[in-house]
């Protein structure tokens, strides 16, 4: 199958005190098949639902990247993955938008071990995309959690 795009949301926030106001707790990234990145980072603000922006980024990783990426996530729709789903952690919803304009559907908790044979897609998409911090699908280890 060959993939147009592919949007990751992950939300950091976890069950704990309230995240103080410039914590950042949401990310959004979408990779294109074209090469193009867009990468927004939210901070908690005023709250659940009203988070601004506080980091926004658009770059290019070039096409041949994108194309090796979405092909990933091509056998990524096609496995049998094990979702890893907790409620004491953030999550992630996924997005993966095919050339015909078909979309699917993903989502779990930020507990890694989102797997395509043996290459982890959360280390993947860090190696290939020069975004600090990113969440995607494991929160980012080592980058502060932020619980409510």
């Amino acid at each position: 199958m060959k993939i147009q795009k592919v949007r990751i949301v992950s939300n950091n926030i976890c069950y704990g005190p309230e995240p103080l106001p410039e914590d950042e707790v949401e990310q959004h990234l979408t990779i294109s098949a074209s090469g193009r990145v867009w990468f927004t980072a939210y901070k908690y603000a005023n709250g659940f639902v009203k988070y601004e922006i506080c980091r926004k980024q658009q770059l290019a990783i070039g096409e041949p990247v994108a194309k090796e990426i979405l092909a990933l996530f091509s056998q990524y729709i096609n496995s049998d993955q094990f979702d890893c789903y907790a409620t004491d952690i953030g999550t992630w919803e996924m997005a993966i938008t095919d050339t015909e304009g078909k979309k699917h559907a993903f989502k779990g908790s930020l507990c890694g071990g989102v797997t395509v044979g043996d290459i982890d897609l959360t280390y993947y998409l860090r190696e290939q995309i020069p975004v600090s911090g990113l969440f995607i699908f494991d929160g980012c280890e080592g980058f502060a959690r932020t619980s409510i």
